[in-house]
């Protein structure tokens, strides 16, 4: 048989009819191949060059169109609206200072991370955030005439040691003064600017209980005060504030009976740290009083703290035990808790009555403080009716003026179409407001040489990245509250009118580094 009749034979076998098509020569099939494979080469080549242009860094279609586009060509429909992404909201902080200043022994990663400025980008930052066991622990930081400073604590000399971590207002020079051995398991050092000076207030077990001392801090040079005596109540609640030539420091301690717990008080010359006045409690007599904050404004100060009303189960403790062994143990109690304000005179007297200042049937768990409109207060609280440590309830914000409150009103979370305003769209998880001292500051700041926000509201959550906002002097937001890339999972501790003082966890150490944050993007300036 000649070829032309095998092939012949091979068309008829698959079908074919030969009046459809004419038989194929006798070389076509090495073609065919080989042109198979060319067309399937093109269209991979092609696919992977779409999927090039269509990545982030590429030209993609829902890109802006450039300024000489015309608007009306590139303007996407109502239905285009619809389904787009939201697109993410412009960076509002830039790192501000040098490689962060480091307390402790930084892993390696973080080492790595020190090369670029502020500490690299907040990625690198985060991989190495996992808090160590012994590791380095920082509370709240102050601003003084040398630049920023942070009571610390950390594991030294076979025991723990309290310190007080000092870094210049450009974040180029930082330092470690020592203060002395910390026994017991305390919290670091609270600190309070006072001219040039520090001042450092920490708590130190005793045969009574517990003792405060207070320290005065310039340059390496510590002077320490007289001790007062603090009490056995389990909590660790102490704050120092300076005004003028005055210190005052306050802290909570239960009755004689044990049944309440109460505001005390003591005020002390900031030179020498010699008492005053001796300790006494401000708050009223008929309060349970805990958890004291004290600020300085011009001419004296604010002190503020938590009320409760009687809880429930002291009042069940006064009834016979019938016996139940259901109700024996009761769980967690969920009692009303607001906050009560006062002002105070430059040497920590009581210049009017406490007042209450958010509703008493509320359940306020934690609150910050900073200084506002007209030398008044702005107080920022989390008011949540469920568990300790649970995800819930909701932020807000009230001014206190010397001639009385504003009402609260709600910056993030709970009921958002009733209570709270378009801004507030994110949860709160477990985290607790703190708030920061913005371009309006003691002394009249002026805002033209600030970041741009009276305050800033920082809401650090372990599940989360911190959620950074910017206030008004009045309390209210200037803006949205979101997460900042160059932030991370820091927390951002003291604040001047130019940066924020950031601590950013790494392993057993701390870094500390400065962030200059605007209130809105600088695009939308």
């Amino acid at each position: 048989m000649d070829p032309e009749q095998r092939a012949t034979q091979r068309s008829t076998s698959q079908g074919s009819t030969g009046a459809d098509r004419q038989p194929p020569p006798a070389d076509e099939p090495e073609g065919v191949a080989w042109k198979g494979a060319l067309a399937v080469a093109l269209v991979v080549g092609g696919l992977v060059v779409w999927r090039a242009c269509s990545t982030p860094g590429g030209a993609t279609s829902d890109a802006p169109a450039p300024p000489s586009a015309n608007p009306a060509a590139s303007a996407p429909s109502d239905a285009d609206d619809a389904g787009a992404a939201p697109q993410p909201t412009p960076p509002r902080c830039t790192p501000a200072s040098p490689p962060p200043f480091v307390i402790g022994d930084a892993p390696p990663a973080a080492r790595g991370a020190e090369e670029g400025a502020g500490g690299g980008d907040a990625d690198s930052a985060d991989s190495v955030e996992d808090i160590a066991p012994f590791a380095v622990e920082v509370g709240r930081g102050t601003t003084f005439s040398g630049g920023f400073a942070v009571g610390a604590q950390r594991e030294a000399e076979g025991g723990t040691v309290a310190m007080v971590a000092t870094l210049s207002a450009d974040g180029a020079q930082g330092k470690l003064v020592r203060l002395a051995r910390s026994r017991g398991d305390m919290d670091p050092p609270v600190v309070a600017g006072a001219g040039g000076a520090i001042l450092a207030a920490m708590l130190e077990p005793n045969a009574g209980g517990r003792a405060i001392k207070v320290a005065r801090v310039e340059g390496d040079h510590v002077t320490w005060g007289a001790e007062l005596a603090e009490g056995r109540d389990e909590s660790l609640a102490l704050d120092i504030a300076a005004s003028g030539e005055r210190a005052v420091i306050v802290w909570d301690d239960v009755t004689r009976d044990g049944k309440r717990s109460r505001i005390m008080l003591a005020s002390a010359d900031v030179g020498t740290l010699r008492s005053v006045t001796s300790a006494r409690p401000v708050s009223q007599p008929s309060t349970d009083a805990e958890m004291p904050r004290v600020l300085g404004r011009p001419g004296g100060y604010w002190l503020a703290y938590i009320a409760r009303a009687e809880e429930p189960a002291r009042k069940a403790a006064t009834k016979k035990d019938d016996g139940d062994e259901d109700t024996a143990a009761a769980g967690e109690t969920i009692t009303h808790q607001w906050i009560e304000v006062v002002p105070l005179d430059e040497a920590g007297a009581l210049t009017a009555t406490p007042r209450a200042v958010t509703p008493k049937n509320g359940h306020v768990l934690a609150y910050d403080l900073t200084l506002g409109d007209d030398d008044g207060l702005i107080l920022a609280f989390r008011d949540d009716d469920t568990p300790s440590g649970s995800i819930g309830g909701r932020i807000s914000a009230v001014l206190v003026r010397l001639g009385g409150a504003g009402e609260p009103h709600v910056l993030v979370g709970g009921d958002r179409e009733q209570d709270a305003p378009p801004e507030a769209t994110l949860g709160l998880g477990a985290g607790v407001p703190a708030l920061l001292p913005g371009a309006r500051g003691p002394g009249g700041q002026d805002p033209a040489k600030a970041a741009g926000a009276a305050a800033w509201l920082a809401i650090a959550n372990a599940s989360g990245p911190t959620q950074l906002a910017a206030l008004t002097a009045r309390g209210e937001l200037e803006g949205g509250l979101q997460a900042e890339p160059a932030l991370g999972r820091g927390e951002p501790i003291a604040a001047s009118a130019e940066a924020l003082l950031v601590a950013h966890p790494a392993g057993k150490a701390m870094k500390l580094a400065l962030l200059r944050c605007a209130s809105t993007a600088p695009f939308n300036k």
